[in-house]
């Protein structure tokens, strides 16, 4: 049980300091890093420390339990404030969960012929922020985020990303627009103040995990990246230099052990040690034929040794990596982004370093593969540099990446102490008053 600590009122930071820490929770392992940004090159930082700890209290994208996940969060912290030499004030935060929703929002405005405004691009923002409040898969929802895609001149053919100073009449825009139940959002907020942590920003994982890994071509021309984690399977889209669409699958590694120590008899605990050591999704690799010791349980309820070929954990792992690339490829094509989907997946995540893993995602989804690790690999030491690390790795890259995020994430039902951020809302609210 957790021991108590001072409550501290849920707050969104706004200030960066000259580090950056970076707060990923899953299923499986909460982790921080702190790192500190190159001030020539956004996608490179110096990481000055690490922690992890076993993840309490949040099951599926859901608090189970806030004083178990704050003492998650607390000893991850510690020990990243502990190995960096500084504590920490504030993070950047992920949030996942299969409640997130991801939606492409359209609308446009009249600009009678002449010149584009940075007004009437802000404008335009704030009228399609409006239209996604009141869309079904937002309303009674926090935006999270809000990224305008592509813009469009009178309706044309042809794409453009910066529309100020062109002669349009009907200016148009599409944004992505995230959202998640406001009780969810204020509930971890909540949970990290107690920790005595500020969220200084609120990032959804997907996002991250291809901030995280990606590199830049693939960002500029548009990507899929899918991470395998532990509990849930996130995908997220990158079209035209930013984030576009996220969707979550809840199957993922764990599930992948639940079916091995159910169809062998035996503990969690050893099935994961199984998968590790002798798991692989390829029923038609090499040693598949080698017997394997393997820990059974017996009528006593004690673990026994018995022996069992390599292909009869294969046979198990196989239909369920099979079965989740089949629901992401389901879930692909209900998107809104199915007929613009980028012919490049990138696989990232603990789950994915499973040998034949690729070879499953490539033969159904149809597409090139390739594993990916996180960008900062040669900053996060040997330990951190694998792709279970990429959510995380992410989170701390983001705000350097320039992405134009127009919703200020989770702003507008919690604002800054003293301070002057205001959500979509209110900045919606402030552009009437301005322009009426």
């Amino acid at each position: 049980m957790s021991e108590p600590v001072p409550k501290r009122p849920a707050r969104i930071q706004g200030r960066p300091g000259s580090t950056v820490a970076a707060l990923d929770i899953g299923c499986l392992k909460t982790t921080c890093l702190i790192a500190r940004p190159d001030t020539d090159n956004p996608r490179r930082m110096t990481v000055l420390g690490g922690g992890r700890h076993p993840t309490r209290g949040f099951t599926g994208g859901t608090i189970t339990d806030m004083a178990g996940l704050e003492r998650s969060i607390r000893l991850a912290v510690e020990d990243a404030e502990r190995e960096a030499g500084e504590p920490i004030t504030e993070v950047i935060l992920g949030i996942t969960g299969p409640s997130l929703s991801s939606r492409l929002v359209s609308s446009s405005i009249d600009t009678g012929g002449r010149a584009v405004t940075a007004k009437d691009v802000r404008r335009l923002h704030a009228q399609t922020l409006f239209n996604a409040s009141q869309s079904p898969a937002h309303r009674n929802n926090e935006i999270l985020s809000a990224w305008p895609i592509v813009y469009t001149i009178d309706r044309a053919a042809g794409r453009v990303r910066q529309p100020v100073g062109m002669i349009a009449g009907q200016l148009s825009l599409t944004m992505a627009v995230v959202s998640a139940p406001k009780a969810i959002v204020k509930n971890l907020v909540e949970c990290v103040g107690r920790a005595h942590l500020g969220v200084r920003q609120l990032v959804p994982s997907a996002i991250a995990s291809g901030a995280g890994t990606l590199i830049e071509d693939e960002i500029e021309n548009g990507a899929v990246c899918i991470d395998l984690g532990s509990g849930v399977t996130a995908v997220s889209v990158y079209l035209h230099g930013s984030p576009a669409w996220l969707g979550l699958v809840p199957a993922g590694g764990a599930h992948v052990t639940s079916d091995i120590a159910q169809g062998i008899g035996t503990t969690f605990a050893a099935a994961e040690r199984l998968k590790h050591v002798y798991g692989t999704a390829d029923l038609e690799g090499p040693s598949l034929a080698e017997r394997i010791e393997v820990p059974r349980l017996g009528d006593d309820g004690r673990l026994h040794a018995s022996k069992l070929e390599r292909a009869e954990i294969a046979r198990i792992i196989a239909p369920r990596i099979e079965e989740t690339f089949e629901l992401v490829q389901a879930m692909l094509a209900r998107s809104d982004v199915r007929s613009v989907l980028p012919q490049r997946v990138v696989l990232t995540g603990g789950a994915s370093q499973l040998p034949g893993v690729r070879e499953v995602a490539g033969r159904i989804l149809k597409m090139p593969i390739r594993l990916g690790r996180p960008v900062l690999a040669e900053t996060l030491g040997e330990q951190l540099a694998t792709p279970a690390f990429s959510t995380a790795s992410g989170l701390l890259l983001y705000p350097e990446l320039g992405f134009t995020d127009v919703a200020r994430a989770g702003a507008s039902s919690l604002e800054t102490e003293g301070g002057n951020s205001r959500g979509w809302f209110s900045e919606g609210l402030f552009w009437l008053k301005e322009n009426f």
